[in-house]
């Protein structure tokens, strides 16, 4: 999360300076472009917790399945191999606190109902964080004043943070769909050894 943070207040310390030194919209009022700032990250933050909201009230049978956007094909995967993404998904923050299942440690690779839970909230989880990419967009909107040509906040401070947010949003969203072929064969080994089991106990 600390690291987040810091991304955060340096991309919006950016985007003020530019706007107060480049932008001629508002010098006489500079302080407008950190009310601007600030207050669109909030929102930003605000929609990525309502499509957070939405998503996590979806049926459960509707993530039950390897397939879709759950699926990690071999390209795929090489491309997070590519990314390093085992190399540095540590530092990506992880708010399993808010569903009650932390998802960046695993507790019990050979408890299936926890695995199977894991992976639950992984599709969850990369369903919440794709979806929110595009919805991050949508702040672009709120700059009214563009559609008569009056402004350009549109370009100059909503663009930018939109584009900061969605970066943010969909790492956590390689970080899941990386884990998931893992899962998914803990998932199948563990059940081949329960058959494996059953087998040996009915002879």
């Amino acid at each position: 999360m600390l690291l987040y943070s810091i991304i955060i207040l340096v991309c919006m310390t950016i985007v003020i300076t530019l706007n107060c030194f480049f932008n001629p919209l508002y010098q006489d009022k500079f302080w407008l472009y950190i009310i601007f700032t600030v207050a669109l990250v909030i929102i930003s933050v605000l929609i990525d917790g309502l499509v957070a909201f939405i998503i996590r009230r979806m049926p459960e049978k509707w993530f039950s399945k390897d397939k879709g956007i759950f699926k990690t094909g071999p390209r795929e995967f090489k491309f997070y191999k590519f990314l390093r993404v085992n190399k540095w998904k540590e530092h990506v923050p992880e708010l399993g606190s808010f569903t009650g299942f932390h998802k960046n440690q695993f507790a019990n690779p050979f408890d299936n109902e926890y695995v199977s839970r894991f992976i639950l909230e992984a599709r969850y989880g990369v369903a919440i964080h794709l979806f929110s990419v595009p919805a991050a967009f949508l702040i672009i909107l709120l700059d009214w004043k563009m559609y008569t040509g009056q402004s350009n906040i549109w370009l100059t401070i909503c663009l930018p943070v939109a584009i900061v947010n969605a970066i943010l949003i969909v790492l956590p969203a390689f970080i899941l769909k990386y884990n998931l072929p893992t899962l998914v064969r803990i998932y199948n080994n563990n059940l081949e050894k329960e058959k494996r089991k059953l087998n040996k106990e009915q002879r």
